[in-house]
C-alpha cells in the first residue's frame, strides 16, 4: 500500500461512486482528501489503471449533484469481509472548482480538519 501525502478522513456518510463509462455503481467513499479516496465495493480493480469516476456528493451542494474526476487505482486489496475490496485512488485532473467544492464538502461532512 502506498504511502498517502495528507491525513485521511472517514466519511459518516454514504458516498457512491461511479464508473462513468459503465455509469455503474462500484464502490462507496470509506474516506477521502482533495488528492485522492479510499473506496469499497466487491469488485476488484486493477492497480495502475484509470478510471473516469462520478462521485455523488450529499444534497445542497451549491447545487451541483456530484464531481467528475480521472483517478488512478494506486492499491487494491480484499476487505476484511472477503465479499468486498479496499481500492485506493489518486486524483488525476480534478479541477480548481471542484477541488474547492469537494473541500468544503469534506468540510462540513467533517471530514478534514
Amino acid at each position: 500500500m502506498k504511502q498517502r501525502n495528507r491525513p485521511r478522513k472517514n466519511t459518516p456518510h454514504p458516498v457512491k461512486v461511479f464508473d462513468a463509462e459503465s455509469n455503474q455503481v462500484i464502490g462507496r467513499v470509506v474516506d477521502i482528501t482533495a488528492d485522492g479516496l479510499m473506496m469499497v465495493g466487491n469488485v476488484h480493480l486493477e492497480p495502475g489503471r484509470v478510471f473516469n469516476l462520478r462521485i455523488v456528493l450529499p444534497p445542497k451542494s451549491y447545487g451541483k449533484n456530484d464531481i467528475s474526476v480521472q483517478a488512478e487505482a494506486v492499491w487494491c486489496e480484499q476487505d476484511t469481509n472477503p465479499s468486498y475490496y479496499q481500492t485506493g485512488f489518486k486524483f488525476q485532473n480534478l479541477t480548481g472548482n471542484d477541488g474547492f467544492l469537494l473541500e468544503d464538502v469534506m468540510y462540513r461532512m467533517n471530514l478534514v480538519n
